[in-house]
């Protein structure tokens, strides 16, 4: 040791060391701060009353869930659910009117193609408008 004086290479493993050990205590200090954040905060919505408007929202899609209806709202209605079969039911006659009308179109095309007359095919196509 050089009469208590520090060498360059001395300095360098002090400075290693050092900021080691710095790096340790400012990220436990962080830990910490988030630590603390996080328990400030689920403190702050139990005073304000967010953590039972949290448990509300919760229950709520979950019932929404349980009636068939998605997570995502451009996401389909479940098949068979409750909302489902209600939509279904509620919907059910004008599904049966537009069979209804397919029906009709592929009967008035083949009339069309085999009728021989002018008339006979005006009358359907007025027959067809008037629906």
């Amino acid at each position: 040791m050089n009469n208590g004086r520090i060498n360059n290479s001395q300095r360098k493993v002090f400075a290693k060391l050092a900021e080691e050990t710095l790096e340790r205590k400012i990220q436990g200090a962080k830990d910490s701060a988030e630590e603390l954040v996080a328990q400030i905060t689920e403190q702050v919505k139990r005073e304000l009353g967010v953590d039972t408007i949290d448990n509300q929202i919760s229950t709520l899609q979950e019932k929404k869930k349980a009636l068939g209806f998605p997570e995502y709202s451009h996401l389909s209605i479940r098949k068979g659910s409750e909302a489902g079969k209600l939509i279904d039911s509620r919907t059910y006659t004008q599904s049966q009117k537009i069979c209804d009308l397919e029906e009709k179109r592929t009967e008035v095309i083949a009339k069309i193609w085999a009728s021989t007359a002018l008339d006979e095919a005006m009358g359907l196509l007025n027959e067809v408008r008037a629906l």
